[in-house]
């Protein structure tokens, strides 16, 4: 999407606060346009209806631009609303915050609140990930956030919050780093993977998903070395992609030092 915009077209001050990341809203759409071929839940029906829209529930991309906008509106504002893309075909759609029913904020969350609402982002995630993995990153990212809120995990006084929500919280942590490495590698972006997983290096046994995703990186930056130590952490025979992943790494390595021996050659030759 290239841009979101909201033109104010009525306002009855009631409130100066907006609706926060955890809000649950009553609002009313109307006047949509452009939503035909696009997956929405929010912008559906062609009158005006009212309806509630939670705070980070959002799986469509259009769904959470439209949270987006509505956590810059004032109690009774009523704004028309643009979601622009680079092809031109703008969206619109006017909406009326009517009141804020749920106002809540991250830092006033317990740790057990916490975990619930990094889960859910985890899970919002998960079913993004396939069609839309730059908005199941952010929800990754998001679930993260949560968590290290109440870094280091491991200090948290097992008889206040209980054991099994610290284990718990520990085990999502690494399963969030795991989907967040997973998405940057979708993006090629291979130097942050080996940021995100450079906990493994802490780990006696690795886990084998987050070992392929570390050499993968590492192989991608051509830090052959590194990769075949990484994947022999564990029993990369047993997984078919870590054979493949291992051969390939061979290989490329021989390429490399064959080009820099007949480098080397042609300088001294």
């Amino acid at each position: 999407m290239k841009g979101l915009r909201k033109e104010r077209l009525s306002f009855q001050f009631t409130s100066m606060e907006k609706p926060s990341e955890l809000s649950r809203c009553l609002v009313t759409i109307c006047d949509v346009s452009n939503v035909e071929a696009l997956e929405t839940s929010y912008l559906t029906g062609g009158s005006i209806e009212e309806r509630c829209i939670t705070m980070g529930t959002a799986l469509t991309p259009v769904d959470c631009y439209v949270e987006l906008l509505l956590q810059q509106m004032l109690t009774n504002e009523e704004s028309k609303c643009t979601i622009s893309n680079a092809k031109g075909n703008d969206v619109t759609f006017t909406m009326k915050l009517l009141r804020i029913d749920r106002q809540k904020y991250y830092y006033e969350l317990t740790v057990a609140e916490t975990l619930e609402l990094a889960k859910q982002y985890k899970e919002n995630g998960v079913k993004m990930f396939p069609k839309y993995p730059l908005f199941a990153h952010a929800y990754f990212n998001q679930a993260a956030k949560c968590l290290l809120s109440w870094s280091p995990i491991d200090h948290l006084d097992p008889s206040i919050e209980g054991a099994g929500t610290i284990e718990e919280m520990q085990s999502l942590l690494e399963t969030l780093y795991l989907n967040i490495a997973a998405c940057l590698i979708k993006q090629d972006r291979f130097e942050e993977v080996l940021h995100v997983l450079r906990y493994i290096d802490r780990q006696e046994n690795p886990s084998p998903k987050a070992t392929y995703r570390k050499a993968l990186a590492q192989f991608k930056v051509k830090q052959f070395t590194e990769a075949l130590a990484t994947l022999e952490r564990i029993d990369y025979a047993s997984s078919k992609e870590c054979v493949v992943l291992h051969k390939q790494i061979i290989q490329s390595r021989q390429q490399e030092d064959s080009k820099y021996s007949s480098m080397v050659k042609k300088m001294f030759a």
